[in-house]
């Protein structure tokens, strides 16, 4: 009989989950991803200076423009479900993912995990990885434990009375 992780992990197979580039042509589809995904956090901390809901298209495109920068969609049963942007240094030893999404009505599925995992297995030679979410989420935080990562101390960003951003890294063994 399975217990509930290996079912969770039998369905995510079954998915076959898949991380695909996006391309230039794809920001107004990506910026919709980012309206749709990060529209319930913009409304609980009304934050404009850092929340990718805020985010404009020309905004958008310089980042793609920007060298050692990826963006990828996460992919199920042909749709887009999610969204994983890279920025490597330029040693590519290290990389920062900023933003990840996975869409509303997919959360809760165990894609999230999946994805950070796919994502690794794309940028072998990375040996260090960093990820910043908000501390007042709890179940943010918990995926980016869940996964290896581990938050630096005495490391947090006031973005207001209500909202803190917290750092994680976590370091691959080989």
């Amino acid at each position: 009989m399975l217990c509930k992780s290996q079912k969770k992990a039998t369905a995510l197979s079954k998915a076959k989950l898949i991380l695909s580039p996006a391309f230039y042509t794809d920001l107004k589809e990506i910026r919709h991803m980012y309206q749709q995904a990060f529209k319930s956090l913009y409304g609980k901390y009304q934050d404009r200076e850092t929340n990718p809901y805020c985010e404009s298209l020309e905004s958008l495109q310089k980042k793609f423009k920007r060298p050692n920068n990826a963006f990828f969609f996460i992919i199920v049963k042909d749709k887009h479900i999610g969204l994983i942007r890279v920025v490597t240094d330029r040693k590519n030893s290290a990389a920062r993912i900023s933003p990840f999404l996975i869409l509303p009505s997919y959360q809760g599925k165990g894609y999230a995990q999946l994805g950070l995992q796919l994502i690794e297995e794309q940028f072998p030679l990375i040996q260090t990885w960093y990820v910043d979410t908000i501390a007042e989420e709890p179940k943010l935080v918990h995926l980016y434990r869940k996964v290896g990562f581990q938050q630096l101390p005495d490391r947090e960003t006031t973005i207001n009375e209500h909202m803190h951003i917290i750092y994680f890294v976590k370091v691959r063994s080989w």
